[in-house]
């Protein structure tokens, strides 16, 4: 049963354009109006949900709601997981960021209030974590958690034009100029793959994707089949290829039928080595860009309870 005196809203003040903090006052008090008396905390800086999340059960807070974008989201499950403590935490999720992509895979929580219901009222369902170590931007090696998708390959460049961008369009149409121009920037990064230490060969990229939901940049449909609670990743593997003959692909994430195409690949397994042989393949974690490859994936099996899920996605 939801508890709001162990629960604690960590709210990224910047998400949708600044849209959050500038109205926080308005809506906060519609969250508490319908979880009840909850506690209630903004991010200040990168990193913040992480610090914040692992604080808060570490005071005892058992159900923490995110509400922010995808990055957010990652970020708090960073904490949760960081914490040690995470099959006795529930992970809510509200929507307020750019993509709202793992949001698509719980029903009714398109709006802040049925969002809200939705965490009151559903059960939480046990899914699948994903952890990935890459280079840092300033050189070190390091290793995180994430909740949604990661890529390499060109999707680390979409998302730092993406974070660039002041313009305030919907997150579909921001995602797919930043795609546009990196395709006009990024030189294919070649690399060597390893699944479960099968060698599945070299291959000149356009983006590496390594799935544990459907869902990235703002409602491409990178894995169609993926499903967050059978302790397999979902891999997609697009070469890189002229802008002409890779519109179509890109056209075809909307709907999921890039798969059909001959420049891309699919595989599934829970150990996923990427070994860089040229050029840089930056890293897209959960909407955020930390660094770029080589990168080590490995999944976590049925390690955090999620509000709502639907069953479709399981």
């Amino acid at each position: 049963m939801f508890d709001p005196s162990k629960t604690l809203v960590i709210a990224n003040p910047m998400a949708r354009h600044g849209f959050v903090g500038d109205n926080w006052s308005a809506l906060s008090a519609r969250i508490v109006e319908v979880l009840g008396p909850v506690n209630l905390q903004l991010t200040d800086s990168r990193g913040d949900g992480l610090r914040i999340g692992k604080q808060a059960i570490a005071d005892g807070a058992r159900t923490l709601i995110s509400f922010g974008g995808d990055g957010t989201h990652s970020e708090v499950v960073d904490g949760i997981m960081q914490s040690g403590l995470n099959h006795d935490v529930t992970l809510g999720i509200l929507h307020a960021g750019t993509g709202g992509d793992f949001r698509r895979m719980i029903p009714g929580a398109e709006e802040l209030e049925s969002g809200c219901a939705v965490i009151r009222d559903a059960p939480a369902v046990p899914i699948d974590i994903g952890w990935v170590s890459y280079q840092h931007d300033d050189g070190h090696r390091e290793g995180r958690f994430f909740l949604n998708i990661t890529s390499m390959g060109m999707g680390g460049l979409v998302d730092r034009f993406v974070g660039a961008s002041k313009s305030r369009s919907s997150g579909k149409a921001k995602y797919f100029k930043a795609v546009l121009r990196a395709q006009m920037k990024y030189k294919p990064a070649r690399i060597g793959v390893r699944i479960d230490g099968k060698d599945e060969g070299e291959h000149e990229i356009s983006n590496l994707c390594v799935c544990n939901g459907r869902w990235a940049g703002g409602g491409m449909m990178f894995a169609p089949d993926a499903h967050v609670a059978d302790g397999m990743f979902d891999v997609v593997l697009i070469r890189a290829t002229s802008t002409l003959r890779g519109l179509p692909v890109m056209a075809g994430l909307y709907k999921g039928t890039h798969i059909r195409s001959p420049i891309v690949s699919t595989y599934r397994g829970r150990h996923i080595e990427v070994e860089m042989l040229a050029n840089t393949a930056w890293m897209d974690i959960d909407g955020e860009a930390p660094g770029i490859g080589p990168a080590d994936f490995r999944i976590h099996d049925e390690a955090l309870r999620v509000i709502g899920i639907g069953s479709e996605f399981v």
